[in-house]
């Protein structure tokens, strides 16, 4: 386990003070000083390491166990002495990982399991906020939220890239094949994946627009709440789509893939047909009676050109009806 400290006071010259410290009694007490706002990231607790820290903070059991478990539906909950949210982070290559935020009156626990979130990056988007820390750890939920956001909207844009160079590959050569076939199906799975990901945040982003909506001194939050909660739905509604256009691509696939196998069969059957002609006509000729030219060689001129004629005639017939 790995804990993190970042405080921040009204008026100093630094945004954040860092520390590296996984005390109990430190986070704490870092967690509820007034005179300042904490933020404190632990991560990847076990059950036995993060005991001592749910203990000091007095953390509901439930909430606790919620933090700790790797498949949970994003939710935002209130408990006694702590409001509690958590949702998932996704990268652009599809790494997914779990972030749980415990907001008190003075600062914010923040609990990951899996290291795919940029803290870092998050840290400084924070700092350039600096002037909205002052409604404490609203604006700190508020900012981290728009980060896990974002991280939606990268990876829904990225998959609709590939689903767009999927529909182009459709008729490369007449078809995609086997190859857009299997990428379809990857796809199919990464954007069910995303979609259980993203949708339950509606939820969340809407519980956060509605707290700053009731708090008359977090107004000023109000705007950054509601591009969020945009945000999020924008990202859901897109997946929808996504969702929608991966099976319109598997579904055109298989219909070109059908249509060719009619198209080869149409050849197949048009090249028997001509095939059989000089079959037909050998045969008869073949017979053991006379027929004209029997014995002779304009006989087998005739046989001859019988053939070429028949069969030229299907070809040009076929061929006019693009059956070969």
């Amino acid at each position: 386990m790995k804990s993190t400290i970042r405080t921040w006071q009204p008026g100093s010259s630094s945004h954040f003070d860092v520390e590296e410290n996984s005390d109990p009694a430190v986070i704490a007490e870092a967690l509820s000083d007034q005179s300042g706002l904490a933020w404190v990231d632990v991560l990847d607790p076990t059950d036995e390491s993060f005991a001592p820290i749910a203990e000091a903070l007095n953390l509901d059991p439930l909430a606790v166990e919620d933090a700790l478990t790797v498949h949970e539906r994003p939710k935002s909950l209130r408990y006694d002495n702590a409001l509690f949210v958590t949702a998932y982070t996704v990268t652009e290559d599809g790494t997914t990982s779990r972030i749980s935020l415990f907001l008190f009156k003075c600062g914010l626990l923040t609990v990951r399991l899996g290291a795919g979130f940029d803290v870092a990056g998050a840290a400084h988007s924070i700092a350039e906020n600096e002037v909205l820390l002052k409604h404490g750890p609203y604006a700190l939920e508020l900012l981290l939220l728009d980060s896990i956001v974002d991280g939606y909207t990268v990876r829904v844009t990225a998959i609709d890239e590939q689903v767009d160079e999927l529909e182009s590959a459709l008729f490369d050569d007449g078809h995609g094949g086997d190859e857009v076939a299997q990428e379809t199906f990857t796809l199919h799975k990464q954007v069910g994946q995303l979609r259980r990901i993203v949708q339950p945040m509606r939820e969340v982003s809407g519980a956060l627009l509605r707290r700053v909506s009731a708090d008359p001194d977090k107004r000023e939050l109000l705007p950054y709440a509601e591009d969020v909660h945009d945000h999020t739905m924008r990202a859901a509604d897109w997946t929808e789509t996504l969702r929608d256009n991966v099976e319109s691509v598997r579904s055109t696939n298989l219909a070109l893939v059908d249509n060719q196998l009619n198209t080869v069969m149409k050849k197949l059957t048009s090249w028997a047909a001509i095939i059989a002609v000089p079959t037909a006509v050998t045969g008869y000729f073949g017979q053991n009676v006379p027929y004209p030219g029997s014995e002779q060689e304009w006989g087998w001129v005739l046989s001859t050109l019988t053939m070429i004629i028949l069969a030229g005639g299907l070809y040009w017939m076929f061929k006019r009806r693009n059956w070969i």
